[in-house]
């Protein structure tokens, strides 16, 4: 969340886009690496490997479905949204509609996969909650 707030912030201000963005995602990138490959280490040498059952296997499927679907839906709104503002939009003198820039197509669709994503572990979460109150 902290990245999107920076680039929102970048988006908003009339400098230089790419390259200010390009580092944020780097050191975004490094950062989750670090922190995700930490936690993973941590949980395997603590709680060591687990195998999984058939009960996990078909929580994944679910998840993944619904991770799947989300996508897919919000890539096709964003594409229906950049299509339908372009079509009510009023064209420039120049004959001209508005377009979003190749920067802020990239965060959209990065977004949607943090959210597609979020939604899976929530997926996997619930279910697992589901499992155990069961």
């Amino acid at each position: 969340m902290p990245y999107f707030i920076y680039v929102v912030r970048v988006f908003e201000r009339n400098g230089p886009i790419a390259q200010a963005i390009l580092v944020a995602f780097l050191v975004a990138a490094v950062l989750h690496g670090v922190v995700n490959g930490g936690a993973h280490i941590l949980m395997a040498v603590r709680y060591g490997a687990a195998r999984g059952d058939e009960r996990d296997a078909a929580i994944d499927a679910r998840s993944l479905r619904v991770a799947y679907f989300a996508l897919i839906s919000l890539v096709m709104m964003g594409l229906s949204t950049i299509a339908f503002v372009g079509a009510i939009s009023t064209p420039s003198s120049e004959g001209r509609i508005w377009v979003p820039t190749f920067s802020v197509t990239s965060q959209f669709v990065l977004f949607c996969f943090i959210v597609a994503e979020a939604l899976r572990y929530l997926t996997q979460v619930i279910c697992y909650r589901r499992e155990a109150w069961a």
